[in-house]
């Protein structure tokens, strides 16, 4: 399957200048001239108030410029092709970059190309949303359930990666994630009663059976991400879900905060509680569906948690400061008092250092 490049160059340039129409004409024509060599040339201009808009193409249209003025001081160039000799590499696009520099001589970047139309999802986001680029080659498996979007892509660096929702979610490179959220080597599962909340790709089941628990129990609510990862991310949870049962663990198909419920109304109380759920949101006011949704599945999770337990969780990436302060705010914050501790790990997926929390009932 052909690809189509787009590639991006940006100019900046004092709004006192551009505000000027003559001035702005002459920089326009300039970039035009540069351009020519391209085999492209001006097809269409417009003017939107202060903003001018000009459409280059070459004959066919398999390759196009798109130059938009900026009032505040901004030039944009964004080029979309499809050429079979790919004639925007990156470091083409870097001889551009520089002709136009010499040309005009202010500032001028460029961003690297991103490939539109690849028959594999390549571009994902950190936690706080700075665009990331993956070797991802093949799609191993997508489809929808009754909750998410379920993708499960091969990469030649990270294995197979779950993605959920078009989040990252784990990959076989990923055992920092699953020892990180387990709090690997601090804490001693040996006769523990353990509970996983989520969980569904069967990593965090498959290390925490080989640290001798006396039961675990995981309650995930999607049966196909369980099926999905049986098959194709046996890196993470090796054969762990291929019974849904044994001696020392049960994987229960049902909605966690339920089964809170009816282990509350049981009296039953775990040594351990790992919430593997989702992310907490990146918002940095405490309120909203999403942080209503982590208080209470905090609550729930301490009600059933014994005096000396811990409850073990996944955050963000370190990036997002103030989420992460907000969360802290929210632990703080909470009917029952606790104290709490947190620890990263760089996790290859996700490529950044992930933050983890340690809760205790204080």
């Amino acid at each position: 399957m052909k690809e189509a490049r787009t590639s991006m160059i940006d100019l900046h340039i004092d709004s006192s200048i551009l505000a000027d129409a003559e001035k702005r004409s002459n920089i326009l024509k300039s970039i035009d001239e540069i351009l020519l060599p391209l085999f492209i040339q001006k097809k269409h201009e417009t003017v939107f108030g202060d903003t001018v808009v000009l459409i280059y193409g070459n004959e066919n249209g398999s390759l196009t410029c798109t130059v938009k003025t900026y009032p505040f001081g901004l030039i944009t160039l964004t080029f979309e092709d499809c050429l079979e000799e790919a004639a925007f590499t990156n470091p083409k696009l870097e001889d551009l970059r520089k002709s136009l520099h010499n040309s005009l001589k202010f500032r001028t970047e460029k961003i690297p190309i991103v490939k539109r139309g690849s028959e594999v999802p390549l571009y994902f986001t950190t936690a706080d949303e700075r665009l990331l680029e993956y070797d991802f080659d093949k799609v191993i498996f997508q489809e929808d359930s009754p909750y998410q979007n379920i993708k499960i892509l091969h990469s030649p660096t990270l294995g197979n990666c779950l993605i959920l929702d078009d989040l990252q979610n784990l990959a076989e490179s990923d055992l920092n994630y699953t020892r990180g959220v387990m709090k690997y080597g601090s804490i001693s599962y040996t006769g523990k009663e353990v509970l996983i909340l989520g969980g569904g790709d069967g990593g965090l089941l498959h290390e925490l059976l080989k640290e001798n628990p006396k039961f675990v129990t995981m309650v995930e609510i999607d049966q196909m991400v369980i099926d999905a990862c049986r098959i194709h991310l046996r890196g993470c949870c090796g054969d762990s879900l291929d019974k849904l049962e044994g001696p020392n663990y049960k994987v229960i198909v049902d909605d966690c905060l339920k089964k809170l419920d009816e282990y509350k109304a049981e009296g039953r109380k775990f040594d351990v509680i790992i919430n593997d759920l989702t992310d907490i949101p990146i918002a940095t006011s405490p309120q909203g569906e999403l942080w209503d949704f982590v208080r209470k599945i905090v609550n729930m999770s301490l009600a059933v948690l014994k005096d000396d337990g811990s409850y073990l969780n996944h955050a963000l990436g370190e990036s997002c400061i103030e989420a992460l302060k907000t969360y802290e705010n929210v632990l703080s914050n909470l009917p029952i008092k606790v104290t709490f501790e947190s620890h990263s790990a760089y996790v290859p997926s996700f490529m950044e250092n992930w933050v983890f929390y340690e809760v205790k009932k204080a």
